[in-house]
């Protein structure tokens, strides 16, 4: 029998790091990639033409399939007063962004790629930067009740981006400097040139003039997440065996729990317990695994409406990632990545697609994307 430990989290935090500016964005795999990219790119093009250095990469979840997945960008800028040395395409870690910026609305309601909450790592007086038809007070009361535990004094601001480019990228770009000082308007319109993306100016500029801005002030105790949150954690206390499966699924369950990054990366499994080669333990036989929940991938969830249904268990044969039990027919959300397969075999007509913030909110986003069945079809 594996014995539990409860052990209070914490990891190594580098300050120097924290002395640098951090643009951090939170997309949607494929679809919203090279919109990530522009975004990012172009931003760290204008941080340069200001002086400073700068550059940006890109970070997934471990997974061989990238559609859908939760993914990240940042932006790097440098402080002149200090030398700093950055490991490469780290996952940085401390009290370090100071642009949160949100591709989708569905990340207000989710666990981020690679980082828990939302603000996992933001600066008391970060901004966040939101595409999406909500309101500055919509974005908020998700934020509180979802994604925050901690102070924020800082600035919310929403763009609606697709009103204005099919590239959502550059209105993005625009709403930022409402909220980020650092880099100013005239920076990225040079940067645009350099970059060959002329075409793009008007689009930033509209992007910066339609934005919606409100000042932040929130203690960390008006929030869900604080309240709720454990402050210690159980993992399993390692017996001295190695290649142990049940030790390493009480280490996989500690992390698939857990509420935060500090979280996470404390219920890590110890290098010992994983199979030779630190290949993972498969599930057991009828189980899923509870270590490579998916459920955070999601911006459309399948909704049955069982008075349709006629039980033909299609739904169940074709799902892709075994979402959907068999008797009765359910769909397990932690596992449903919202790839749309059961709608479009569903003979009845007995499932639709729902925007996850209206299953969860009962709110409709413009801005949310529009899931394109294609993909699939064509293995992408």
């Amino acid at each position: 029998m594996v014995r539990l430990v409860k052990v209070k989290p914490h990891i190594e935090r580098f300050p120097e790091y924290e002395e640098l500016d951090w643009i951090v964005s939170h997309a949607i795999g494929v679809d919203q990639t090279s919109d990530a990219m522009r975004f990012s790119q172009v931003l760290a093009q204008a941080a340069v033409i200001r002086g400073y250095e700068s550059y940006y990469y890109m970070r997934y979840d471990d997974s061989p399939e990238r559609n859908y997945l939760p993914m990240i960008y940042y932006v790097v800028i440098g402080n002149p007063k200090i030398n700093v040395l950055l490991r490469e395409e780290i996952e940085p870690v401390g009290h370090l962004f100071n642009v949160i910026a949100v591709f989708s609305s569905n990340y207000l309601i989710q666990r981020t790629a690679q980082r828990a909450l939302l603000f996992d790592g933001a600066k008391t007086n970060a901004t966040l930067v939101v595409n999406t038809s909500l309101s500055p007070d919509a974005v908020i009361s998700l934020v509180k009740k979802y994604s925050l535990a901690q102070d924020w004094n800082g600035k919310v601001v929403t763009i609606s981006s697709s009103k204005i480019d099919k590239s959502i990228a550059f209105p993005m770009i625009g709403a930022t400097l409402r909220g980020y000082e650092k880099i100013d308007l005239d920076a990225v319109l040079r940067a645009l040139d350099i970059l060959g993306l002329e075409k793009k100016k008007d689009s930033v500029r509209k992007g910066y003039e339609q934005a919606v801005v409100k000042e932040v002030n929130i203690r960390a105790e008006e929030t869900e997440k604080f309240k709720t949150m454990k402050h210690e954690i159980e993992i399993p206390e390692f017996d001295g065996k190695y290649w142990n499966p049940e030790v390493y699924y009480a280490y996989q369950k500690a992390a698939a729990t857990a509420e935060n990054y500090v979280q996470r990366i404390a219920a890590m499994p110890r290098w010992e317990v994983l199979a030779p080669g630190l290949i993972e333990f498969g599930p057991k036989p009828g189980d899923r695994n509870i270590g490579f929940t998916t459920g955070e991938w999601r911006f459309q969830r399948p909704v049955i409406n069982y008075k349709k249904c006629i039980d033909c268990k299609l739904c169940h044969l074709y799902c892709p990632d075994g979402a959907i039990d068999f008797n009765p027919i359910k769909v397990d959300y932690r596992f449903c990545t919202g790839c749309g397969v059961c709608v479009t075999v569903c003979p009845t007509k007995a499932i639709e697609m729902m925007q996850e913030i209206q299953a969860m909110e009962g709110l409709i986003d413009e801005e949310v994307p529009v899931k394109r069945f294609e993909e699939r079809e064509y293995g992408y």
